[in-house]
């Protein structure tokens, strides 16, 4: 993929491939299709397919951020743009005002391709479909040293930046304590439930986000045997969110350490609910506050069911589980 029978790289193939993934829609493995990227990089950052790889990855940082959960991956694009930032060094325009380089923007994948082509294979331009007039070719503003500088350095420092975002266990600081516990240690949960209730749409709410894994690291520790259920819910309400939001996966690798201190012995024991129990997602959070009510409540729908709530905690293992390991096959 991506090579033709001489061995050269495709880039007609490559630039359809790197506009789909960076509009969300690979045909390929995104993982595959930026380790080709960095492994071309890394072998010979100047010459013209380094260069254009140059370009490739530049583009992929921000899709790698929010859809890459392989480590891997990462590292291996860190240390290809590193390796080319050595070699370019300090290097400065070499026409200073003498032409404009060009713009590679998250929001024109077709225009990032287009220039990645260009530098790697000028001569097969016409093969390109190319989307730009040939007076707005510059060959020698693409192939820029300092242009190319540039984007080397930004590449490290943001997919740096982005793999301790999403491989680093985040922190949860004492505000949270303060916000989340009573002055007698109990878990305060109308200020945690409703901090978990912000998480409405797809994208992450990064307070909801804070009080799940708040949550989590309470249910690894320090839990009351009550709290227990409840905090299972908050974190496993967050959990289900994963794919949709593209969690990273520090995030969610404290969810599952969480869950998975959960007690699931009610699995085996019997209960008087023969059609099963079933959760409506948005519910979750009501179903922990009803953990929490008077025990004298009526418990209409089933809601404080240990084998429900076992069965529910379970089932959100595997959903994270899956969602850390499915680049990883």
């Amino acid at each position: 993929m991506y090579y033709k029978d001489d061995g050269s790289i495709d880039y007609e193939d490559l630039g359809n491939e790197l506009a789909n993934m960076l509009h969300g829609y690979p045909y390929g493995e995104p993982q595959m299709t930026l380790g080709m990227i960095a492994d071309e990089l890394k072998a010979a950052p100047d010459s013209r397919q380094g260069r254009a790889m140059m370009v490739a990855a530049y583009a992929s940082r921000w899709y790698a951020k929010w859809q890459i959960t392989e480590v891997a991956v990462f590292d291996n694009l860190i240390e290809a743009a590193s390796r080319a930032r050595e070699v370019y060094g300090a290097a400065i325009c070499s026409a200073p005002g003498g032409h404009e380089h060009p713009e590679i923007s998250a929001d024109d994948p077709e225009g990032a391709a287009e220039v990645m082509a260009l530098i790697g294979d000028p001569e097969g331009r016409a093969a390109h479909d190319s989307l730009l007039d040939e007076e707005d070719v510059d060959l020698d503003a693409m192939n820029c040293p300092g242009f190319l500088a540039e984007l080397a350095a930004e590449t490290v420092e943001d997919l740096k930046e982005a793999r301790r975002g999403r491989f680093e266990a985040p922190p949860t600081d004492a505000s949270l304590d303060e916000r989340y516990l009573t002055e007698d240690g109990r878990t305060n949960f109308d200020a945690l439930l409703s901090d978990i209730e912000r998480q409405k749409y797809s994208s992450i709410d990064p307070i909801a986000q804070k009080a799940a894994v708040w949550a989590g690291r309470r249910l690894m520790g320090g839990a009351l045997p009550e709290e227990r259920a409840p905090l299972a819910l908050a974190v496993a309400y967050l959990t289900k969110h994963c794919y949709w939001g593209s969690a990273a996966p520090s995030v969610v690798a404290v969810y599952i350490d969480a869950l998975k201190t959960f007690d699931l012995a009610a699995l085996d024991q019997p209960c008087p609910h023969p059609n099963g129990h079933p959760v409506r997602l948005r519910d979750t959070p009501r179903r922990a506050r009803a953990l929490i009510s008077p025990p004298g409540d009526a418990d209409d729908h089933g809601e404080r069911c240990p084998r429900g709530i076992a069965t529910y905690v379970h089932e959100m293992i595997d959903y994270a589980v899956s969602y850390t390991s499915r680049h990883e096959q």
